[in-house]
């Protein structure tokens, strides 16, 4: 009877152990947390306006794109429907907007213009945030899926060959799945 109870109690130390070792490993910040920290906005009614984060998703879709883009303009409806209708699993991820603009006022109306319901980096910061821009050394729109160490998970690149945000959009359901 001891024999048994003291193993059962060593499986439930082990499962809490356990348990707390994951907690803790969900809950390290991401290589993106400082990074981004006041430095997002987001729509909010008809302007744009300073976003803070409630909490840090898994997974961050990077979007680079622009105003002046005729590709881009014709893609980002897409992404803004995908968005809405993942309600509920956004906790997951979540999507950046990484401005290919010429000024901070193409930048907002592109993200008036489009109802962009997710934040973006704001214009004065873009050029400073390396650990972000380094995932677009090619061509726009592009979308970069990454995890919270920054390593890449999906790419409109699929080494030197452009496969498109369209692809990318239909990995996040399920490379960010839990």
């Amino acid at each position: 009877m001891k024999t048994s109870l003291l193993a059962l109690l060593i499986v439930t130390l082990s499962f809490n152990i356990n348990s707390h070792a994951a907690d803790t490993a969900a809950a390290k910040d991401s290589v993106f947390k400082s990074v981004l920290k006041g430095k997002l906005v987001a729509l909010n009614g008809k302007r744009v306006g300073r976003y803070e984060m409630a909490a840090e998703p898994n997974y961050y879709a990077f979007y680079f794109s622009a105003h002046w883009c005729p590709p881009c303009r014709a893609f980002t409806p897409k992404l803004v429907e995908f968005y809405n209708a993942q309600e509920g699993k956004k906790k997951n991820f979540e999507i950046i907007f990484v401005s290919n603009d010429n000024d901070e006022k193409s930048m907002e109306e592109y993200i008036k213009g489009d109802a962009m319901p997710w934040p973006a980096i704001a214009f004065r910061s873009l050029e400073r945030i390396k650990e972000i821009s380094k995932y677009s050394t090619e061509g726009i729109p592009r979308l970069v899926l990454v995890d919270r160490e920054g390593k890449i998970i999906s790419d409109s690149y699929e080494g030197e060959t452009y496969v498109g945000p369209e692809k990318v959009m239909n990995d996040i359901p399920t490379k960010t799945a839990q």
